[in-house]
C-alpha cells in the first residue's frame, strides 16, 4: 500500500475527519442514560454557578470530578444564543474528541514518522467501539482525551523532558477531575513499567517524571480540597466509595462483574485497528526489546487491559483508552501490512459500508412511504419529517464516501465508511432515533395532565437520567415528601400499576413510544394543596 493517497488528499482527509466529528452533535435530546445524567450536571452549573459539588437534579451526585461539566456548561453559554443548551453543551465532546485526535495523531508522528500521524487518526475514527461514545456528551471523552495528551507526553519526554513532563501532568490532570483516580493511575502505571526497559531507565524521563508530578499537583489538589472543604462527607463519598470502591467491587456500582469482559469486547470494539497492531508488533518483534518507538504503545496497551480487566466492574465505555495505543501501534506499522490481512480489510470496509448504507436509504424510503408497519417497527406511529437539510447532508455524505472508498488505503475506507454508516443514521434517521430516545414527549404529555396553580411534587424511584430530563424539560425537583404535598411523581419498570396508599388518585400515566421498561406514573390526594416554591 503506497502512501500517496494520503499526501495528495491530506485537506480533503481533514475535512472527513472533521465531518465525523461534528456529525451527531447537534439535533437532539440528552439521551439515556449516560447523556441525561451528564446533561444534568451541566444543566445545575448553568443555573447555580456551583461546580464544586456535582448535583443532579438538587442532589449531589460524586460519581466523576467536575471538569467535562464545567466545559460543556462553558460551551453552552458561549454558544447558548444560537443552540440549544444540550447541543450548545455536546461541543465540549467535539472539543475533547478533537484532541484526542491531534494528540493521537502527534504521538505516531513522533514515533514512526510523518506517514504514520493521519493513519493513526484515520483509524480512531473507524474504530467501531469509539463513534457512539465519542459523540455523547459523556466524561470519558475528556478522560481519553487527558490519556492522548498523556501517551504524547511520554513519547516526547525522551527527548525534551520539561515539555513531555507538562504535557503528561497535565493529561493526567485531565483525566484526574473527568473520571477521579483511574487515568493518572494508568499513566503512571505505564511510566513504572516502561522503566523495565533500559531505554527508560534515562535521566531525561526521570526528569519528565518530576516535571510530570509538578504539573499534575494543581489539577490533583485544587478541587479535592474545595470539595473537602464544603463537605468531608461528600469528599469521603467521591474519593472511598466512588474511586476505590467501584474498582474493588465493595460497592457495586455500575457495569457488569465480568473479568473477561474485554477479552470478549474488543475483537469488534477495536476493529479495524487490532489486527493491523498485532501484524505491526509480529513484523517489528526484534525491535520491541531495544526500540522505545514499539514499547511505549505496546506497554501502555498492556497496562490498560490488565487494570481495566482487573476491575471487578466492566462496560464497553471503559475500553475507549485502549484504543489509543492500539492505533498508535497499527499506524507505525500499516505500511507494511500484507495483502493476506490488507485485503479482507479492505473488502469489508467497502462492502459492509456500501452494504449498510443501501439497507439505512432504502428503509428510510420504506418509513417515509409509509410501510413501518409491514416492516414491524415498533414506532409505526411516529411520521418521519423531510428535513431539506437533513437530506442534503446525508446525499453529500454518500457522495464523499464514494470518493473516499476509491482510494487505496485501509485506513481512509474504515474511516469513510464508518462516517458514512453513522452520518446517515445522525441525518435520515435522527428525528425517528430522537424520538424513541428522548423523554420531551412524555414529560410534555405529563405536563398537560398537571393540575392548574402551584403545588409540589413528591418524586420516587425515578433513576439518575430521569430525574435530569425531568429538571430540565419541566422543572421538577425531587421534593420532601410531606403528608401536605398533593402529586406524587412514580416510576416502575413495567405497566402495572404500583399499589400505594388509597388516598392516591392516579392523574395520568404514560411512557417512552415503544418502552415497555420505563412507566411513569402521576397521582394526586385530596390532601391540602400548599404553594409551590
Amino acid at each position: 500500500m503506497g502512501a500517496s493517497p494520503l499526501v495528495s488528499s491530506n485537506k480533503w482527509l481533514y475535512a472527513l475527519i472533521a465531518a465525523w466529528i461534528f456529525l451527531g452533535l447537534f439535533g437532539h435530546d440528552p439521551w439515556k442514560p449516560d447523556e441525561a445524567y451528564t446533561f444534568g450536571l451541566v444543566f445545575h452549573i448553568l443555573q447555580t454557578g456551583d461546580w464544586v459539588v456535582p448535583t443532579l437534579a438538587g442532589e449531589p451526585f460524586m460519581e466523576k470530578p467536575p471538569l467535562f461539566f464545567i466545559t460543556a456548561a462553558a460551551f453552552a453559554k458561549l454558544f447558548g444564543w444560537a443552540l440549544p443548551l444540550h447541543d450548545a453543551a455536546r461541543l465540549a465532546s467535539g472539543f475533547y474528541v478533537g484532541l484526542t485526535l491531534l494528540f493521537t495523531a502527534l504521538t505516531a508522528r513522533h514515533l514512526y514518522g510523518e506517514k504514520a500521524a493521519l493513519p493513526a487518526a484515520l483509524l480512531l475514527v473507524a474504530s467501531l467501539g469509539y463513534v457512539i461514545h465519542a459523540h455523547l456528551l459523556i466524561t470519558d471523552n475528556a478522560l481519553v482525551a487527558g490519556m492522548a495528551m498523556g501517551l504524547y507526553g511520554f513519547a516526547i519526554s525522551q527527548t525534551r523532558s520539561f515539555l513531555g513532563g507538562l504535557l503528561a501532568g497535565t493529561g493526567a490532570g485531565i483525566a484526574f477531575l473527568s473520571k477521579g483516580l483511574l487515568g493518572p493511575g494508568l499513566l503512571g502505571l505505564t511510566a513504572i513499567a516502561l522503566l523495565a526497559f533500559p531505554a527508560w531507565r534515562r535521566s531525561v524521563f526521570l526528569k519528565s517524571g518530576l516535571w510530570a508530578a509538578l504539573a499534575f499537583a494543581p489539577w490533583a489538589l485544587l478541587w479535592p480540597w474545595l470539595l473537602w472543604r464544603e463537605s468531608p462527607t461528600l469528599f469521603d463519598e467521591w474519593f472511598w466509595v466512588q474511586n476505590l470502591g467501584r474498582f474493588s467491587g465493595t460497592h457495586r456500582i455500575g457495569g457488569v462483574p465480568d473479568h473477561w469482559h474485554y477479552v470478549k469486547a474488543l475483537p469488534w470494539f477495536a476493529l479495524p485497528a487490532w489486527p493491523i497492531a498485532a501484524w505491526s508488533l509480529y513484523a517489528f518483534r526484534k525491535k520491541i526489546l531495544t526500540a522505545v518507538e514499539w514499547q511505549l504503545p505496546l506497554v501502555a496497551f498492556l497496562v490498560m487491559f490488565a487494570v481495566l480487566s482487573a476491575s471487578s466492574l466492566a462496560r464497553q465505555i471503559y475500553a475507549m483508552p485502549m484504543l489509543l495505543p492500539l492505533c498508535v501501534l497499527a499506524a507505525g506499522g500499516i505500511d507494511s501490512l500484507p495483502s493476506w490481512i490488507r485485503s479482507p480489510l479492505d473488502k469489508a470496509a467497502a462492502w459492509g459500508a456500501a452494504i449498510l448504507a443501501l439497507a439505512i436509504w432504502g428503509l428510510w424510503f420504506a418509513f417515509l412511504a409509509g410501510y413501518a408497519a409491514r416492516l414491524g417497527a415498533s414506532y409505526v406511529e411516529f411520521v418521519p419529517p423531510v428535513a431539506p437539510s437533513l437530506l442534503l447532508a446525508a446525499i453529500a455524505i454518500t457522495a464523499g464516501w464514494i470518493y473516499f472508498v476509491r482510494m487505496n488505503d485501509v485506513a481512509v475506507r474504515w474511516a469513510a465508511g464508518i462516517t458514512l454508516v453513522w452520518g446517515l443514521a445522525m441525518t435520515l434517521w435522527l428525528p425517528y432515533l430522537d424520538y424513541t430516545k428522548s423523554y420531551r414527549g412524555v414529560i410534555a404529555d405529563l405536563q398537560r395532565s398537571l393540575p392548574a396553580g402551584p403545588g409540589c411534587i413528591t418524586v420516587r424511584e425515578l433513576t439518575e437520567p430521569q430525574r435530569a430530563v425531568f429538571h430540565y424539560f419541566a422543572g421538577i425537583l425531587k421534593s420532601a415528601e410531606t403528608k401536605d404535598c398533593p402529586l406524587l411523581l412514580l416510576y416502575t419498570s413495567s405497566r402495572k400499576p404500583p399499589v400505594l396508599d388509597p388516598k392516591w388518585q392516579l392523574l395520568w400515566n404514560g411512557g417512552r413510544p415503544g418502552d415497555d421498561r420505563e412507566y411513569f406514573w402521576l397521582f394526586t390526594s385530596s390532601a391540602p394543596r400548599p404553594g409551590r416554591p
